[in-house]
């Protein structure tokens, strides 16, 4: 049944958009979702195309993972520490206000363009990390640390039978969230510093040559790069974290 209904929502926003491109009637300005499709079938038979896709998701997958280690490791100590704490914050802040087009515009100077789209999409998403790992930390039941303590637990034991519970409903939520950012990020640092051979440069191409038809399939294959490797992610916390509390 809940098959039946998600594929009636999903029809459902495909005529939606289908006639709003009937009713804008402009190629240069909206295309439907036929038009779109068969853009992307083209794109599919460029063989230059797996590259690009090679490119940006390489840079982006790997700050993403990189952030969470960071994040996991400043989290634990940052609960184990409240000056590091409270060191930390600020820049945790300006983290997550600062606007991403001001980021990748203030990193561009210092960092040129071939790695601006791993350095941004890694700030971006440690935020996400960090806040939600050290907010599980704190959430751990002390009535269990008490008892390992008495018990002698050792630290791996602890982690995994007790603030492993705890961080799990938090790590979810962190590793969705911070994997859309990762892409969102990632391309707009690409579009906006020009990158070589990248989904973001495509984009910016399709844009300034008012092939609107390419800029949506581009579009499709970042949201569907986004969600599949959302999906294999949660798959791989939830696997990991059963056998981990097992």
């Amino acid at each position: 049944m809940k098959q039946w209904r998600k594929a009636g929502i999903i029809i459902f926003w495909l005529l939606l958009w289908e006639l709003f491109a009937g009713l804008v009637n402009n190629s240069f300005l909206l295309v439907g979702p036929i038009e779109s499709v068969k853009a992307l079938s083209r794109l599919l038979q460029q063989q230059e195309f797996y590259g690009i896709l090679w490119k940006s998701s390489r840079g982006i997958l790997s700050a993403y993972l990189l952030s969470f280690l960071l994040a996991l490791i400043l989290s634990y100590l940052s609960y184990r520490n409240s000056l590091l704490e409270d060191f930390l914050k600020p820049g945790v802040f300006v983290l997550r206000s600062l606007p991403v087009a001001s980021f990748i515009i203030i990193l561009l100077f210092f960092l040129g363009r071939d790695k601006l789209s791993f350095t941004i999409s890694g700030f971006m998403s440690f935020p996400i990390f960090y806040i939600n790992l050290l907010e599980g930390f704190h959430k751990t039941d002390h009535k269990l640390l008490e008892m390992a303590e008495v018990f002698h637990f050792s630290l791996y034991r602890r982690l995994r039978y007790i603030h492993l519970p705890a961080v799990y409903p938090l790590l979810l939520g962190a590793a969705k969230l911070a994997m859309g950012l990762s892409w969102k990020s990632g391309i707009a640092a690409e579009l906006i510093g020009q990158v070589g051979k990248s989904i973001g440069y495509q984009l910016m191409e399709a844009k300034v040559s008012l092939e609107m038809a390419d800029v949506f399939a581009w579009s499709i294959v970042i949201i569907a790069l986004s969600q599949c490797w959302e999906i294999l992610v949660i798959l791989l916390i939830k696997g990991l974290c059963r056998k981990g509390c097992a």
